[in-house]
C-alpha cells in the first residue's frame, strides 16, 4: 500500500497577534503566536488560561472594529491583512444569551414599554390605557385620559429617583404630561395635554435633562415642547366640542379625537414652543441627542433620516435612502451612531460625524424579517435589539454587522431555546411591536405586543 503520509501532512500557518482590551480582563501586552485556524472559542480559552480565571468568562474578538466570526485567518483575509505582520486583536466579554424571566399576559395588545425607572415600568395599550407595573409585575395603576390607542409611553429623565413624570402619546392626536409619585404610590395625575397635531402621534420623548419633549406625528410635523406646566390654557378647546350638546360631547369623548378629561381645568392645554417642518411623509420617531446637545434626529416614511437644530428649528442635514421606509429610530449611548429600522429588512447605521456629507453611506445590517421596532442600550454604545415581523428579537453588536449575536422569541414558548446557536422556533412567535432595554432597571429587556409584556434579561 502506498504511503500518503507526506501528502496528507498540512502545515498550519501561524499568526502573531497582540491581544488587548479596555475592560478589567487585561493580560500582559506581548505578542502571541497562534494558529490561523483559531476561532473565538480558542482565543477565549487563551485569555482565561493567561488570567487563570476561577470561572470561565467567554469573550468576543475584534479585528479593526469588526467581530471575528470564523477563523482568525479568514478575518485577516477579509481585511486584507498580511499574516506575516503582527495583528492587533481587541477582546470584550461576550453577550450572554438573553434569559426569559416572565411573561405578563394581557387581553389588549401592548403598544409601548418603558423601563427607565428603578423597580417600575410603563406599558401603553391599544385600549387607550397606560399601566404602571412594579418589579413584581403587579399593576399599580391604570391611567386613562386618552380617547385613542396609546402609541408611546416613556419616563421623563430626572435627577431624582424614581422619576416623577412620564409622557404619553396617542392616536387621538394628543400627548400628555403625567405626574406620578412612586414613593408615595399616589394616583397618577394628568398635568397637561399637548395640542398641535392633526393625525396620530407616533412618539413622545423627553430630552436627557427632562426639560423638553419632541412629538412625532403622521401629519409630517415634529413638535418641540417645554415640560413646564402653564398656569392657564394655551390652546382653546376644540370648537366642534364647544358647539355640541353634552350628549354629543360624551360620544366624541369615547374615540373621535376629543379627550373629554381636558374639560377639567386642572389639565392644561399646551401649545408647542416650535414646530419642526421638513418631512414629507409620516414621522416615525424623533429623539433628542442623548448627550444633552441642542440637536435632535428623526426618521420617517419619506425614506429620510434628518438632523435638527432644536434652538432654531432648522433641519441641518437630510439623508435619503431611496425606497427605504424608516419604521423606527435609535441613537447609540455615545451619540456616535444613528440606527434606523428600514422596512426592506435592514437596520441602517449612520455615523453622526459625517452625517449629511457627500460621503454619508449607511452600513446595512441585514435581517431575515422586516424590523418593526428597535432600541439601543442606554449605556452600551455598541448594542441594540430589534423586533421583527417574524416575532423574533435580534440582539446586535454594531461592531459585527453581518449577523446578530443572539436571537430569541419575544414571547418564548415552554422549552424553547434562546441560544443564538439554536434554531428559531418552528412556529412563528406572537408579534412583538415595542421594546426597551437597560436604564436604571439594569439589563432588563421589555418586549410588548400581541400577548402582553415579556420581561427578559440580556447582560452585556
Amino acid at each position: 500500500m502506498e504511503d500518503n503520509t507526506e501528502n496528507a501532512t498540512v502545515s498550519v500557518q501561524n499568526v502573531k497577534v497582540f491581544l488587548s482590551t479596555q475592560t478589567q480582563y487585561k493580560i500582559p501586552l506581548q505578542p502571541y503566536m497562534i494558529p490561523a485556524t483559531f476561532r473565538r472559542y480558542h482565543l477565549s480559552q487563551l485569555i482565561n488560561q493567561v488570567l487563570a480565571l476561577p470561572n470561565v468568562v467567554p469573550f468576543d474578538f475584534l479585528i479593526e472594529g469588526d467581530m471575528v466570526i470564523g477563523t482568525v485567518g479568514d478575518a485577516c483575509n477579509e481585511k486584507g491583512l498580511n499574516a506575516e505582520e503582527t495583528i492587533k486583536i481587541e477582546y470584550i466579554p461576550s453577550v450572554l444569551p438573553p434569559e426569559n424571566i416572565s411573561t405578563i399576559p394581557t387581553k389588549e395588545w401592548v403598544s409601548s414599554v418603558s423601563s427607565q425607572a428603578p423597580g417600575l415600568f410603563l406599558a401603553g395599550f391599544y385600549d387607550n390605557m397606560i399601566r404602571i407595573y412594579n418589579e413584581s409585575q403587579e399593576v399599580l395603576h391604570t391611567v386613562g385620559g386618552h380617547s385613542g390607542p396609546i402609541s408611546d409611553a416613556s419616563w421623563v429623565p430626572s435627577s431624582s429617583s424614581p422619576p416623577s413624570l412620564f409622557l404619553s402619546s396617542s392616536y387621538d392626536t394628543t400627548a400628555r404630561i403625567i405626574s406620578y409619585d412612586a414613593i408615595e404610590n399616589d394616583t397618577p395625575k394628568s398635568l397637561a395635554s399637548m395640542h398641535l397635531h392633526t393625525q396620530p402621534i407616533s412618539s413622545a420623548r423627553a430630552d436627557s435633562n427632562g426639560e423638553f419633549a419632541l412629538t412625532a406625528s403622521w401629519d409630517q410635523l415634529i413638535g418641540l415642547w417645554t415640560l413646564k406646566i402653564p398656569e392657564a390654557h394655551e390652546v382653546h378647546a376644540p370648537e366642534q366640542v364647544i358647539q355640541t350638546t353634552s350628549r354629543k360631547r360624551r360620544k366624541l369623548g369615547k374615540g373621535n379625537g376629543f379627550d373629554s378629561s381636558d374639560a377639567d381645568s386642572n389639565v392644561m392645554r399646551k401649545a408647542p414652543e416650535m414646530v419642526l417642518k421638513s418631512h414629507t411623509g409620516r414621522v416615525s420617531k424623533a429623539l433628542f441627542d442623548p448627550l444633552g446637545r441642542k440637536e435632535a434626529w428623526s426618521a420617517g416614511w419619506d425614506c429620510t433620516v434628518r438632523k435638527w437644530d432644536v434652538e432654531t428649528g432648522i433641519c441641518l442635514q437630510t439623508v435619503t435612502s431611496s425606497e427605504r421606509v424608516m419604521m423606527d429610530l435609535g441613537i447609540s449611548a455615545d451619540a456616535q451612531k444613528i440606527l434606523a429600522a428600514s422596512a426592506d429588512r435592514n437596520i441602517l447605521m449612520y455615523s453622526t460625524s459625517d452625517f449629511g456629507s457627500k460621503d454619508t453611506r449607511p452600513i446595512a445590517m441585514p435581517q431575515t424579517s422586516s424590523p418593526i421596532a428597535l432600541t439601543t442600550h442606554t449605556s452600551s454604545p455598541h448594542h441594540l435589539i430589534v423586533a421583527a415581523q417574524d416575532g423574533l428579537i435580534r440582539l446586535w453588536d454594531v461592531r459585527s454587522t453581518k449577523s446578530p449575536v443572539a436571537s430569541f422569541s419575544g414571547f418564548p414558548q415552554k422549552g424553547e431555546g434562546e441560544s443564538p446557536n439554536e434554531k428559531p422556533p418552528a412556529k412563528p412567535s406572537k408579534k412583538v411591536i415595542c421594546l426597551d432595554w437597560g436604564g436604571k432597571s439594569g439589563d432588563l429587556v421589555l418586549s410588548g405586543g400581541e400577548e402582553g409584556v415579556c420581561v427578559s434579561r440580556a447582560s452585556i
